[in-house]
């Protein structure tokens, strides 16, 4: 019996190619399987195979010769007819064509659409839960994932297999008919070019070169009044919410009911739900980064500022003071330096006038972009504010750990960032409808949580600050504040852009000539 120099086992084990070592067969490849229901084997000699892996290439088909070969043998008759031998052809080439399909459905498996995207979202979750997911985030994917199913429902596509370089064509055009706004479109077209690289590739259930074809999805033009969701808050139309939920809504909590009683809950909801306003259009920051924001991130510090008029009372006390004891000619006192800006910091705390000013810096980190950022801000007062109202009202002891709006009531969990939009929604919605909201001027879209942001960003525009500095502080690139945010009202800045400067004369320098003409 020859000695087997090598084998592998091939079409799933149905049978084995073999390379002899000794005997007549040394050195041969030979394709070999055992007989259904019998104690023995057949084999074939895979002829011009050299290597292991032409062996394997040429099993498939000689494990379809075994099988047609008739066990006993023909007659020369029958062998030689034409239209026998045509038939045999043409079964050979369909058993050929069979088992190639077979290898290909195990190479490219089969599932149904909305199981793999169910299976998707599931594992984005999962993310959720580790910490390393932002809900907000999860949620979005979700909504952009029943759009698809709905698209791929009225396209009649169940299965992976029948998806090919024309399945998602018509989407632009079916969400045009539900919903104006192109940008909402092109991020649902981004979350299904997500899942299909990142699963359907992945897991082998679409061909990688589908994925790879760059027309494989369509694509949708972002016009500039696309992306005018979530406009500024204009300054007269916030100050008519601040006010309406500082001095009308909010102290509605302190009103007892008929039993004599006040909750405590709705008290701590409606000043938590002012000071974070508050913060929010002071900061720029996320209602995500608002909500995780801790004590232990926030520092205040007491810059000081000169107010002119109690410089000059400090002044004239002690003016008064020298003069009762007599010592008017003995004592000389520097008047105070009133040529001094306002806004300018002022650290001596013996200067003469100085009051308080407090400045809030914020650390933060913006999951979006994972940037570690400090936020300057003039919320010192805000910020001690609030935690008195904690600790002297609601006898809330303040820790570094704890998150600035935590839910005391609720085991100290984060801020319900639904319910504060939920709580947004109807404010906005009611003075509007009473008519005392203006809304943007370049835009109809009504006012959002991150409109305070948008709010942060346009009014330090329309102070010229710098633009760099902006987006850092923002965490945004400046191509993203510039496409995004910058909806300035020309009309605001049209005295810089059309003033005159009458009476100064234009001077010519001499220029100096370095080669004759």
């Amino acid at each position: 019996m020859p000695q087997i120099q090598l084998q592998e086992r091939v079409l799933n084990g149905r049978g084995r190619v073999l390379l002899y070592g000794s005997g007549t067969s040394a050195g041969k490849w030979y394709y070999k399987e055992k007989v259904e229901g019998q104690r023995r084997y057949k084999e074939k000699q895979l002829f011009g195979a050299s290597s292991l892996e032409q062996a394997i290439a040429m099993a498939p088909e000689a494990a379809i010769a075994l099988a047609k070969e008739p066990e006993k043998k023909t007659s020369y008759r029958y062998a030689s007819d034409p239209l026998t031998l045509i038939q045999r052809e043409e079964k050979l080439i369909k058993q050929k064509e069979k088992l190639a399909k077979e290898e290909q459905k195990k190479e490219r498996p089969k599932i149904v659409i909305e199981s793999a995207m169910d299976q998707w979202l599931s594992e984005q979750e999962k993310r959720v839960e580790a910490g390393a997911f932002q809900p907000a985030s999860f949620s979005h994917k979700f909504n952009c994932c029943r759009h698809i199913k709905l698209y791929l429902k009225k396209k009649k596509v169940v299965f992976t297999t029948q998806i090919n370089t024309t399945t998602f064509d018509d989407y632009p055009v079916y969400r045009l008919k539900q919903t104006d706004k192109r940008i909402v479109i092109h991020r649902e077209l981004a979350v299904l070019g997500e899942f299909i690289k990142s699963y359907l590739v992945k897991h082998k259930y679409i061909p990688a070169h589908l994925w790879l074809d760059g027309q494989f999805l369509p694509r949708i033009t972002v016009r500039d009044t696309d992306r005018n969701a979530n406009p500024a808050i204009n300054q007269e139309d916030w100050r008519t919410i601040i006010d309406y939920i500082r001095e009308e809504w909010r102290p509605v909590a302190y009103e007892k009911d008929q039993f004599g009683r006040r909750s405590e809950k709705s008290i701590y909801f409606r000043n938590m739900f002012w000071h974070w306003l508050l913060i929010a259009k002071s900061t720029g920051m996320s209602p995500e980064e608002i909500c995780k924001m801790k004590w232990k991130s926030v520092e205040i510090i007491d810059v000081g500022r000169i107010s002119k008029s109690k410089a000059i009372e400090e002044y004239e006390q002690i003016l008064d003071e020298i003069k009762e004891e007599g010592k008017e000619d003995e004592i000389y006192i520097e008047p105070p330096d009133l040529d001094i800006n306002p806004s300018d910091w002022v650290l001596n705390h013996d200067a003469w006038g100085r009051e308080e000013r407090l400045i809030s810096f914020i650390t933060t980190v913006r999951a979006k972009t994972s940037r570690v950022r400090e936020i300057p801000c003039n919320l010192g007062y805000v910020f001690r504010r609030w935690k008195y109202f904690l600790e002297k009202e609601l006898n809330h002891k303040v820790r570094g750990d704890d998150y600035v709006f935590a839910q005391i009531h609720n085991e100290m969990k984060q801020p319900n960032q639904r319910k504060i939009q939920q709580h947004w929604r109807w404010t906005v919605d009611k003075l509007m409808d009473e008519g005392k909201l203006k809304g943007h001027k370049f835009s109809d879209r009504p006012y959002t949580l991150y409109s305070l942001r948008s709010t942060f960003i346009e009014n330090h525009l329309m102070k010229g600050i710098d633009i760099f500095l902006l987006a850092r502080i923002c965490g945004n690139s400046v191509k993203t504040i510039m496409d995004t945010y910058e909806r300035i009202d020309i009309r605001k800045r049209t005295k810089e852009i059309t003033d005159i400067e009458y009476g100064k004369k234009t001077t010519n320098a001499a220029v100096v000539q370095l080669y004759a003409e």
